[in-house]
């Protein structure tokens, strides 16, 4: 089995401390306590506009079960990461078009008490080898703000590469606190 890739089947992905499974209505209220945390509001905001309490996760989540495990990657797709020990949601991993550049893009985050331990690495790296396994995609790409520093890393950390840093002129992109973006990509191991 591939490095990073972890144990595959239709319900779930697992690895040795984590399990990436569809969003439940259970998570509910940890998704809304979790997109809240600083840096992830600062750097991922559409997860909280317009969602006051824990009950206005509900149609998303919702959304998100129609979509699970699709084969096609250009639809939104979003997971929880939970903690394979207790079942605790602490992140996300997502696969979708990005809205702009119109390329599939992988998304993350881990909760604050759960970031720099290696888990945003391991759900990502696994995200990574499913949708290389069940998909013809040739690449992935990660769009990172400048200002993230950690993300950026983890990006690098799970085998994509810099191609270059965008400066976005004449209008504040989404979800941004600064006005360029590292664009990283990484291709199928067979593309290498």
């Amino acid at each position: 089995m591939a490095e990073g890739r972890g144990k595959l089947d239709p319900m779930n992905i697992s690895t040795e401390r984590l399990i990436i499974r569809p969003f439940a209505l259970a998570d509910a209220e940890d998704i809304h306590r979790v997109v809240r945390e600083k840096n992830i509001l600062r750097y991922m905001a559409d997860w909280a506009e317009g969602k006051d309490t824990p009950r206005d996760y509900d149609e998303p989540i919702a959304w998100l079960a129609r979509h699970k495990w699709s084969r096609d990657m250009r639809k939104s797709q979003r997971y929880a990461v939970a903690l394979r020990a207790t079942g605790e949601m602490i992140g996300m991993v997502g696969v979708g078009v990005h809205s702009d550049l119109r390329e599939v893009e992988v998304a993350y985050f881990m909760a604050e008490a759960h970031q720099r331990q290696g888990y945003a690495k391991e759900a990502l790296s696994a995200l990574i080898g499913w949708i290389f396994k069940v998909s013809e995609e040739p690449y992935l790409i990660a769009t990172v703000d400048s200002a993230n520093e950690a993300s950026a890393k983890t990006a690098l950390a799970c085998g994509f590469r810099l191609f270059e840093e965008r400066k976005i002129i004449g209008y504040k992109a989404h979800n941004m606190v600064s006005d360029s973006y590292f664009y990283f990509r990484r291709y199928r191991p067979e593309m290498e």
